[in-house]
């Protein structure tokens, strides 16, 4: 269009010097023949006269047809000014009714989802929205148009043939028509529609050459503008995605980093940067081989170089780590590399994920140390609890409040006279069966055998609120116990126990060599004085101290006794003796 309307203004300025050397030689040659006077006088015009008219007619056209490339070439760099798929619409409504001197305009698209046609912008002469009831004079039309994409043009609607059948048009008055297709490589977008309903013969064939080479401008600039709206939504949708893959790597705990098919890093997530002790904003856009430099030990770089190979192959590229991070310490990493691929399974980059596994190996040897410890001395069910639950324990020691069970056999000495030594094993091993039932019942810590004696704990290694009553139920049912033993059993030498329970603080935790041997008891007064009232208790009876009874009194019932002086403490022991559960 610029190169067209550039010739046309140089064939202009050539017509114009041309017409006035015309002139100057029509003057030289009217007077040699006579003047003007006398040619005007008979009234014939002579050819020279003729010629020039001529000319100059011809010079208007051209004229003419310039000012009308001038004009779309004004609305060609006007549609272009922008982008924006809405302005765009309305700047070619806005030029087109002006250009062609129109009423209104219509501008139609087809929608590209659903190939239906929509009236995507109306407006009148004076550049406001037309209501879009106003559509419904037009579809018909414009329709047509769409559909056989050529152009039509009407001086007088309500007289022509061509549009009998469309009332809606003659009802609402409408005079001139106009409407010309949108097409741009060779397909079809739509249609601009402009009317009058004031002036009949507005527009003619010289209108509609007009409508058609601006429509070709407008279909370039609304194309134009609707690809530009779809990549920026592309670009939006892109970047949308991209912070929500960020969001997704920054929330996960594991470390991932992505790497282009060059090597560069492109993704450095929060978890990588904070198991790796790195700045993941200095490591975008490097490649992994200078980043990954200053971590050696974790061998991140040497995975990486092997892993398309390895992909090619099939093969997955794992590897377990223990070394030590700076700022860290040691660690354990399991390292997972994987090639990334295209949707033609062409290599695009490499994926790195870190698993972090040193808390988890730290929990695995806490959980097998727990079980070491206290597997012998607790039920199961205990075990578990300090499993979920291992910041309960202190095993170095501490100082709480405990209830303890001394048991034990009486007249062993003498039993073990009377029978042989693997006897002897086998009815201890029976009985103390038993009574540990009882203890792991309540929740209670077997501390120690110690002999023909038992001793238990409760309150430790777990919190128990409760833990005098657990501790004397434990003592009442041991006894129970025994007695139905023996009652279903006859045969076996009878046996008599002593029971004592104390409350009180004392130490627990591990006890023994560090690194070796070692137990979970607990020590101090109240230990010590739990073994006086066993000792002190008569056959089958069960020796409870003040302590013990008044956190019990509620649920049990029991006699008190005279003090009880026991050796190591000055002052005699105030005593009850269980003789019941409430």
């Amino acid at each position: 269009l610029s190169d067209s309307l550039h010739l046309s203004r140089l064939a202009d300025l050539e017509l114009g010097r041309l017409s006035q050397s015309l002139q100057r030689v029509l003057q030289l040659l009217q007077g040699q023949t006579g003047g003007s006077e006398q040619q005007a006088a008979v009234g014939a015009a002579t050819p020279f006269e003729r010629e020039r008219e001529a000319l100059n007619s011809s010079i208007n056209i051209l004229k003419r047809e310039r000012n009308e490339l001038e004009t779309l070439y004004d609305i060609a760099r006007v549609l272009n000014s922008t982008l924006e798929f809405d302005q765009v619409l309305r700047l070619v409504m806005e030029q087109v009714i002006h250009f062609v001197n129109a009423e209104r305009g219509f501008l139609a698209l087809i929608n590209p989802k659903t190939n239906e046609l929509d009236f995507t912008i109306a407006l009148d002469k004076q550049g406001q929205t037309i209501d879009r009831s106003a559509y419904r004079n037009s579809r018909s039309t414009v329709n047509r148009v769409v559909k056989t994409r050529e152009p039509i043009l009407t001086d007088d609607a309500q007289i022509d043939d061509a549009l009998k059948g469309q009332e809606s048009i003659l009802a609402y008055g409408i005079r001139s028509i106009m409407c010309a297709p949108l097409v741009v490589r060779d397909h079809c977008i739509g249609a601009v529609y402009v009317d009058s309903r004031i002036n009949a013969k507005l527009f003619g064939p010289k209108h509609r050459e007009l409508l058609l080479a601006f429509c070709h401008q407008a279909a370039i600039a609304i194309d134009n503008a609707r690809l530009f709206a779809d990549l920026t939504r592309t670009i939006r949708q892109v970047n949308e995605d991209k912070q929500y893959m960020d969001n997704i790597f920054a929330s996960i705990a594991n470390g991932v980093i992505t790497t282009d098919s060059s090597g560069m890093v492109t993704t450095f997530n929060g978890a990588a940067a904070k198991i790796l002790r790195m700045d993941p904003k200095g490591a975008i856009g490097r490649h992994h081989q200078d980043i990954f430099a200053a971590r050696p030990q974790v061998g991140i770089s040497e995975l990486l170089q092997n892993a398309r190979v390895q992909h090619e192959h099939g093969t997955m590229i794992t590897n377990s780590v223990d070394c030590d991070i700076p700022g860290v310490g040691e660690v354990n990493l399991n390292l997972y590399v994987s090639a990334l691929l295209d949707t033609q399974s062409k290599h695009i980059g490499m994926a790195l994920v870190i698993d972090d596994r040193t808390e988890l190996k730290r929990s695995e040897a806490q959980v097998k140390k727990v079980r070491r410890i206290f597997e012998r001395y607790v039920h199961p069910n205990v075990v578990q609890q300090l499993i979920k639950d291992p910041m309960a324990l202190n095993l170095g020691g501490e100082t709480k409040e405990i209830s303890v069970v001394f048991a034990d056999i009486r007249g062993y000495t003498k039993l073990s006279e009377r029978m042989t030594p693997e006897e002897m094993m086998n009815l201890l091993n029976s009985y103390l069966g038993i009574m540990v039932e009882e203890i792991w019942h309540e929740e209670g810590t077997l501390t120690a055998f110690i002999g023909d004696a038992l001793m238990a704990i409760f309150n430790a290694p777990l919190l128990q609120e409760d833990h005098a009553l657990r501790a004397v139920r434990a003592a009442w049912n041991m006894r129970k116990a025994v007695q139905k033993y023996q009652q279903d059993h006859p045969q076996e030498i009878p046996l008599a126990f002593g029971f004592g329970v104390n409350t009180g603080l004392g130490v627990v935790g591990n006890l023994g060599s560090t690194g070796r041997l070692q137990n979970y008891t607990a020590i101090g007064d109240v230990v010590n004085v739990a073994a006086r009232l066993q000792s002190n208790a008569s056959d089958n009876n069960i020796l409870l101290n003040h302590a013990t009874f008044l956190r019990v009194r509620q649920h049990v019932m029991a006699s008190r006794l005279a003090p009880l002086q026991v050796k190591n403490k000055s002052a005699p022991l105030e005593v009850w003796s269980l003789l019941g559960l409430v």
